[in-house]
């Protein structure tokens, strides 16, 4: 059993059910089970009301990179806000913005020279949709009024990210007559990232997917604007990883049907698949690139969107020309959150930051070798930090009854043993901060067995 809230908390849980509406929650189910209140963190974990500790399984929505409450984060907040703690980023420019350019450019690829600035994650790729379609209009192709993306896929909760998301998820279907018209390819799962893959027909359904996207191509190529995606993991579609050759292909189509390819990096970026990008390990540049998330190793909110010289050049006119980019945000460019992300990036070069992301890929192969032996685990598999696997009833092999709400009584039984795992469906992933020490992984593997045994 938990460790019972201090008094004072009986209050402000009454306050927050009579007031707090909060996200992805049927808030029904708060009535009989509150939101655990947590009043600090530090390093991998969380500090509980009740006094107990939490290991952040999922940093926070994938957010906290280097841990809660890096001091190095913090100072960097703390200087910044008393020296400039906002300015509007129209007209206006400044040191942090500058740094955090130059810190950030030599970890890209080199086409990408452009950057605007934005809050999180879903403004990014709203970013890179406008940009993609008004660039397309502004250099002759007013056909292009459409977009691809893969099925499963997901890029925030903004309507146009909403669009260009998976047609039939929890939210696509009900918001969709108000979506941007959009066009979705399948790609299989790469049994490569499985602890025990079967390969049995591997090379046909490479060769068959590499088809079938040139077929996609051809039938939609020339009405698409941009095509989007995860690079290497659909996170949210229940972290599926996806095959390095078929975003080789899709770069490659992109070129040959006058298509802009957007990368979603908002949670592969900043090491989570074993390199500061996930596209690196295909080799892949994209025209339009989306970070968010780690790039203040989720102490503030702050995006980036950034875009080839050549998607530049088509904006690029008198004021008169109608050619601007007519897009911002009250925050976009905050001086404090880029003084933040730039204390985060320096970490990448002052402290082992990769070389903890491969520590913590070995002892994930090792959590999730574990958990496979599981009757009730299917299809463990892992990308650089991130490891997943399915859940299912050990009676039968088949997924659990939505109405049991398996996840759900996982997460919160978790909750109670010291660690933060918040399942997607029947997909159970850890994606730790990347200062979790490796004996910390195996902790939670042992708890997860504990819990699916009972």
């Amino acid at each position: 059993m938990p460790s019972p809230l201090p008094p004072d908390w009986s209050d402000r849980l009454a306050l927050d059910r009579a007031h707090v509406w909060h996200p992805f929650t049927q808030m029904k189910v708060h009535e009989a089970d509150p939101p655990m209140p947590v009043i600090g963190g530090e390093g991998c974990d969380l500090l509980l009301a009740n006094g107990e500790r939490v290991l952040d399984g999922i940093s926070s929505w994938w957010t906290c990179l280097h841990g809660h409450g890096h001091p190095r984060l913090v100072s960097a907040l703390e200087r910044q806000a008393a020296r400039l703690d906002h300015v509007m980023f129209a007209g206006f420019t400044h040191e942090p913005a500058l740094e955090l350019v130059t810190r950030l450019r030599p970890k890209l690829p080199g086409n990408l020279t452009r950057a605007f600035f934005s809050d999180n994650g879903s403004t990014a790729v709203e970013v890179a949709l406008k940009m993609a379609f008004q660039a397309q209009l502004q250099r002759g192709e007013k056909g292009r009024i459409r977009f691809g993306a893969l099925r499963s896929g997901y890029h925030g909760d903004t309507l146009g990210a909403v669009g260009v998301g998976e047609l039939e998820n929890f939210m696509t279907g009900l918001f969709s007559p108000l979506l941007l018209a959009c066009d979705r390819l399948e790609v299989p799962e790469d049994p490569r990232c499985e602890l025990h893959p079967d390969l049995t027909g591997w090379p046909e359904t490479l060769a068959s997917a590499r088809q079938g996207m040139r077929a996609f191509f051809d039938a939609h190529g020339e009405r698409m604007a941009a095509f989007i995606a995860e690079p290497l993991i659909q996170c949210a579609g229940g972290m599926r990883m996806w095959p390095p050759e078929l975003l080789q292909e899709l770069r490659a189509q992109c070129d040959a049907h006058g298509v802009y390819l957007i990368l979603d990096e908002v949670a592969t970026g900043f090491g989570r698949t074993g390199t500061f990008l996930a596209c690196e390990q295909a080799g892949v540049a994209p025209d339009l690139l989306c970070l968010s998330k780690g790039l203040t190793g989720g102490t503030l909110p702050l995006s980036l969107t950034w875009a080839t010289e050549a998607i530049y050049a088509h904006f690029w006119g008198e004021p008169s020309s109608g050619r601007a980019f007519l897009h911002g945000h009250s925050y976009t460019g905050n001086p404090t959150a880029c003084a933040v992300a730039c204390a985060s990036l320096a970490l990448f070069d002052d402290e082992p930051v990769l070389a903890n992301a491969r520590d913590i890929h070995t002892a994930m192969k090792e959590a999730f070798t574990a958990l496979a032996a599981h009757p009730g685990v299917r299809q463990a598999r892992v990308l650089g930090t991130i490891g997943a696997c399915r859940l299912v009833d050990p009676s039968t092999g088949q997924a659990h009854d939505p109405e049991s709400r398996f996840g759900w009584r996982l997460h919160r039984r978790a909750l109670d043993q010291g660690l933060l795992v918040r399942p997607i469906g029947d997909c159970m992933y850890l994606m730790p901060p990347l200062c979790t020490p490796p004996a910390r992984i195996r902790e939670a593997t042992e708890t997860l067995l504990k819990l699916l045994s009972r």
